[in-house]
């Protein structure tokens, strides 16, 4: 019938008259990356499935109630790694205050009245337009 090339490999395969859209050859490693590539795609656009999938898992990891443990004790190096990892993660979060483009924490409404607005320097890292003010009450009503 032709022959095509294979999206997971890119090795020519010939094409079969049962199967003429056929995307992937037949070698195992590329058949895993189209399911692999399937499931995903379901996941995204099936609720059901998407549910599914979840009970399936929890029913698996209630019946493997130790499996964390076992994997960890058996693999020290991928434990220590994720440790240093953590680490590195957790000394950047707490460099300071970090503010984003529209973020700001709900405060009390003000009362009417005159304000003066007075920039400061800011103690974080500030992106776009962020101003870090201090409010100072002149005249309230």
């Amino acid at each position: 019938m032709g022959i095509k090339r294979c999206l997971a490999c890119g090795d020519p395969f010939p094409l079969r008259t049962q199967s003429p859209d056929q995307s992937y050859c037949s070698a195992p490693e590329c058949q895993r990356q189209r399911r692999k590539l399937w499931q995903r795609e379901k996941r995204q656009t099936d609720d059901d499935y998407r549910q599914n999938q979840a009970r399936a898992q929890r029913k698996w990891l209630d019946s493997q109630p130790d499996y964390w443990q076992r994997y960890r004790a058996e693999h020290p190096d991928y434990t220590q790694r994720n440790r240093e990892q953590q680490r590195a993660r957790s000394a950047t979060q707490r460099v300071g205050m970090i503010a984003k483009m529209d973020a700001s924490k709900p405060a009390p409404a003000l009362a009417s009245g005159t304000y003066r607005l007075s920039a400061i320097a800011p103690k974080g890292v500030a992106k776009m337009d962020a101003w870090i003010v201090e409010i100072t009450v002149l005249t309230s009503t």
